[in-house]
């Protein structure tokens, strides 16, 4: 089989990084870590600066673009908060050396996400028997990487993708799965209770893990976890452990975003729209209890064993 992948945009500068991110080029939580980390390394080595104060300042602007965009990703905050880090523990050093620390801290995020990503995909991918159906939702580039190495190992098996409105970002997972040549029924996202009994388990994406096990993503996801427990049916969540959102430890919630109403409707569809709340909920929220396990880097865990392998992943991203 030709090898698949799903590769990350090439990025040129921070700007370019924050316009692909604003303008929803960027696809799954991993890439948007690895993309936050673009933003700064970027900024260190195009940018001119003449002071620890300067870097500080610009890191700061950067910080909050991205949480502005992007308020749900927890590899966004991660990955600001160790480049943060680091830069502090460095302060005192030369323009130079700061910049070189931070390159290479920013080297490390992304290629700990890429070998995490692939770790996950052969840990999933190994669960994977032949003739299963899987249900999936959204698009997940994890969620792709346990396919992509489930077809190359000859598994043959059927995915039923929903549409993930009102972007239809599945779409994204059909071509890749046609790529595979993996049987796939596409299904409206109001049609899953019709097919879910099809399936033999459900496997889905993240955008953000929370401490006590919930799991933040694209909305319809808590939905699907919800009718699929009650079906009795097990739901399996694919994600490299750096999505674990660290603050959900001290009572943070994790922010769920709304984008435009103007991705939901049209200015024509109703005849009155001033007294007309219109709401994109764009993620929402699944429980722990809803789910059976989660697929990460260090194998099958359960959604309370998040925190515990924190340490072990900032030790192979290096940080101090």
């Amino acid at each position: 089989m030709e090898e698949i992948k799903v590769n990350d945009i090439e990025f040129i500068s921070t700007d370019h990084v924050l316009q692909e991110i604003q303008d929803m080029n960027v696809k799954g939580g991993s890439p948007f870590g690895r993309a936050a980390a673009w933003a700064f390394k970027l900024a260190v080595e195009k940018e001119k600066f003449n002071n620890y104060s300067e870097i500080e300042s610009r890191f700061k602007v950067i910080r909050n673009k991205l949480h502005d965009l992007k308020p749900t990703m927890a590899t966004i905050n991660n990955t600001s908060l160790i480049i943060e880090k680091e830069l502090e523990l460095n302060k005192e050093k030369s323009v130079n050396e700061i910049s070189h620390i931070i390159s290479e801290v920013a080297d490390s995020i992304i290629s700990y996400s890429f070998d995490s990503v692939k770790k996950v995909g052969d840990i999933g991918a190994a669960y994977i028997k032949d003739n299963d159906t899987i249900l999936m939702h959204s698009y997940s580039s994890t969620l792709m990487e346990v396919f992509i190495r489930a077809a190359k190992q000859g598994k043959k098996f059927k995915v039923i993708c929903t549409e993930s409105r009102p972007l239809r970002e599945s779409r994204n997972a059909v071509n890749i799965l046609q790529e595979l040549d993996v049987e796939t029924k596409f299904i409206s996202d109001a049609s899953v209770y019709e097919f879910l009994h099809l399936a033999d388990y459900v496997l889905m994406g993240a955008d953000s893990l929370s401490a006590d096990g919930s799991v933040a993503n694209k909305m319809g996801t808590a939905q699907i976890a919800k009718l699929a427990s009650f079906c009795r049916i097990p739901v399996f969540i694919a994600s490299e452990l750096y999505k674990l959102d660290l603050r959900t430890q001290f009572g943070y919630a994790v922010e769920l975003e709304r984008r435009s109403k103007w991705e939901l409707v049209n200015k024509d569809d109703f005849k009155k729209m001033e007294k007309l709340e219109v709401i994109n909920q764009f993620f929402d929220l699944t429980p722990a209890s809803d789910i059976r396990a989660i697929i990460t880097e260090f194998g099958f865990l359960h959604p309370a064993q998040l925190s515990i392998y924190w340490n072990e992943l900032e030790k192979k991203i290096g940080v101090r």
